[in-house]
């Protein structure tokens, strides 16, 4: 029980006249010395503590502060003055007492069974930015409600990240306003971890947000939901350890081996949520945690071979089924299933190679005794089929006529795609280093993500004085990247995509119809290197290939290179058709 409260209930036990009408000196003094407010607000709370009994305004807090609002509203009409003077002598006492060891001790911010007001908080500069806003039921946060302490730990670091991070009022005002209806929510449900929150609770949180007139409109609602996802987040990426039974695992947090990482993908996270049966989301995190920290492939690889496995037991959790008890032939139908929706063989045989490897792996756990499938009675035949996929010459001059449309760096972009044939990703992740001269010519050095390697390739003239320009322009180091997104980190290669097909689309490329793809510049590069007399060995050196296989499947109008070589050969004096005629009608003749 607070002080005051204990001296209001002595203060009851006593006759009136023997209690002491007089406000101790030393809560004078201390009143007196914040001269931030008024005489008249200070009269009115020196008459409130005199009835509460407080010695000394250290002890003024939020539960003191509503007492004295109940008080005002007996007495005035209007206590908003009245109240916001409490809060500059209790800020006030704040700032005297940081000046000690002991008085920062007992100030801390940190979780206790109290409740939080945010004005109240020990930092100035964070007391300053909510001074507009001290009035706003998102100020209050009341850590003695009856819940899990896991609960009020997640909602206390999660407050703390909103406001280290959200600087812009707006912004933070609706987070703030999200993270106290997810915190009303989970204590009215009885969750008790937000981080093992099922789908059915988050779609009941969203029904609950409308029922509860939480969210007035649907962009409100869509205002509120993103709160969720940044606890998690938070949450996940704070814990001391790594909590491997999440339902979402955010990568960031694993600090995984830079080779394995794209920076500029969109992979942020693996969610098992989708798995609604518990013993096959436990198998698929278990088998989640061996990939990341025993293997060595690129997490794009790992969550896309992943996804194929989720599928798989989200089908299984139709039914209730567990993976242990999955039966041959329910595997067959499942792989029918998948053949009936028109999946390319090669693609369908990635599918069946990651669900046996998953089988696999549950019976060296002791899951199961063995793989309950045979693979290789559903593998397809892979019948090679190349697509021509170079971007006509008249397409990229149309580009390049409305390439000033664009901003600045996403013109840069484009003309490493259209160039050099980089892969999106490396154009995405380039460094203020990757440019340099070796005599009179001009290279660059990539870093290919998906090879783990880097290549060195020479490059025009123009693009690199293109490129210095830009780099001094913009006052990049030589270990930051060249283009960034909104947070300073690589430029998502998704970004990238929409934008360039946002593009074409309002500029009408090829009267609207062209499609932007990087990709296919890659394939205009190496058909236009090999159509010029390039061999096949220096195509794929260029591209950064290993095998030249793959090399082969990105030459593109292969028939205009062998009409191209017959006509070269036909052309030559002994070559022609008429001749050998003529040779054979001479001896004819003989």
């Amino acid at each position: 029980m607070p002080a005051y409260a204990i001296q209001q209930v002595e203060l009851q036990s006593f006759p009136q006249e023997s209690r002491t009408p007089e406000l101790p000196s030393r809560v004078c003094e201390e009143l007196d010395a914040c001269t931030e407010t008024g005489c008249v607000e200070r009269n009115k709370l020196k008459a409130f503590l005199l009835e509460t009994g407080i010695r000394s305004i250290t002890e003024m807090d939020y539960p003191l502060r509503q007492a004295y609002k109940e008080y005002l509203e007996r007495h005035i009409q209007k206590p908003e003055r009245y109240l916001k003077a409490y809060d500059r002598v209790k800020q006030h006492s704040i700032r005297e007492q940081m000046q000690t060891l002991a008085g920062r001790q007992q100030c801390r911010w940190q979780l206790e069974d109290r409740i939080l007001f945010l004005p109240y908080h020990p930092d100035p500069i964070i007391v300053a930015e909510f001074d507009s806003v001290w009035n706003r039921p998102n100020m209050v946060w009341d850590f003695t409600r009856t819940c899990s302490q896991t609960l009020k730990h997640q909602i206390f670091i999660t407050l703390n990240a909103v406001i280290e991070r959200f600087k812009e009022p707006r912004r933070r005002e609706q987070r703030l306003s999200g993270l106290q209806f997810l915190y009303d929510f989970c204590t009215e449900k009885g969750i008790a971890d937000i981080e093992k929150l099922e789908m059915a609770q988050i779609k009941e949180f969203e029904t609950w947000l409308e029922r509860e007139g939480r969210t007035n409109s649907e962009s409100r609602k869509q205002q509120m939901l993103p709160i969720l996802n940044f606890c998690r987040k938070t949450v996940f990426l704070q814990n001391e350890e790594i909590h491997w039974d999440a339902n979402i695992w955010y990568l960031e947090r694993l600090h995984l081996p830079k080779n394995r990482v794209n920076p500029s993908g969109s992979f942020a996270s693996i969610s098992f949520l989708e798995i609604v049966r518990p013993d096959n989301r436990r198998y698929a995190q278990e088998y989640m945690k061996y990939q990341l920290g025993i293997t060595g492939q690129a997490v794009s690889t790992l969550v896309t071979k992943y996804e194929g496995i989720r599928n798989f037991l989200v089908w299984l959790g139709q039914e209730d089924i567990s993976v242990c008890e999955c039966s041959e032939n329910r595997i067959d139908t499942y792989l029918d299933q998948l053949q009936e929706r028109g999946i390319i063989a090669k693609t369908f045989n990635e599918y069946l190679a990651g669900l046996h490897h998953f089988f696999r792996f549950l019976v060296v756990r002791g899951h199961l005794e063995q793989v309950p499938f045979h693979p290789e009675y559903h593998q397809k035949k892979v019948i090679p089929k190349h697509h021509d996929r170079s971007v006509s010459q008249e397409v990229c001059m149309e580009m390049l006529s409305k390439l000033h449309l664009l901003p600045e760096d996403q013109r840069c972009m484009y003309l490493h795609l259209w160039c050099l044939g980089l892969r999106i990703s490396e154009v995405c992740t380039l460094k203020g280093n990757a440019y340099y001269r070796q005599g009179q010519d001009a290279w660059i050095q990539v870093y290919q993500i998906k090879m783990k390697k880097y290549k060195r390739i020479p490059i025009a003239d123009g693009l690199y004085r293109i490129m210095q320009v830009y780099i001094r322009r913009r006052q990049i180091g030589s270990d930051e990247y060249l283009f960034t997104n909104k947070n300073g980190g690589p430029y998502r290669s998704a970004t990238l995509q929409y934008q360039m097909k946002k593009f074409c689309r309002e500029n009408e490329i090829e009267e609207g119809e062209y499609l932007f793809k990087s990709h296919d510049y890659r394939h205009t590069v190496a058909t236009f290197f090999y159509d010029n007399g390039a061999s096949l060995q220096s195509v794929r050196d260029y591209l950064g290939h290993n095998y030249e296989e793959m090399t082969e499947q990105y030459l593109d109008y292969g028939p205009r290179r062998l009409a191209k070589a017959n006509d070269e050969f036909f052309e030559e004096p002994g070559n022609r058709l008429a001749a050998h005629l003529e040779k054979k009608g001479g001896r004819n003749g003989r």
